[in-house]
């Protein structure tokens, strides 16, 4: 009886020591994703860093001043704006100019 007693215990410490060999390849293995999920994270951050400042660096006024007028464009003139009220530049007296110039023909 003592035999086959034996025999079970040692069946059973081999299977422990091939399951505990087989954690620790996965844990290693896991460790080693881990740090290469952590280095690309690191090279994403940098590339961030990096697309930041060229983004400041060509949304400088100074550098897009020239762009925009080769384009046609200008900076606004009081004539381009208008009241929410109806009241100022393009308001009622404007409208009514228009009615006077449509009723005189």
């Amino acid at each position: 009886m003592h035999h086959r007693v034996n025999w079970a215990l040692m069946v059973a410490t081999l299977g422990a020591a091939f399951a505990l060999y087989a954690i620790k390849y996965d844990t290693r293995r896991l460790e080693l994703h881990v740090r290469a999920q952590e280095r690309a994270l690191e090279k994403a951050e940098g590339d961030v860093t990096i697309l930041q400042a060229e983004r400041a660096y060509l949304a400088r006024p100074e550098r897009l001043e020239p762009l925009a007028r080769l384009i046609g464009l200008a900076p606004i003139v009081s004539s381009q704006y208008q009241r929410l009220d109806g009241h100022g530049v393009g308001g009622p007296q404007r409208e009514a100019t228009h009615a006077d110039a449509a009723n005189a023909r």
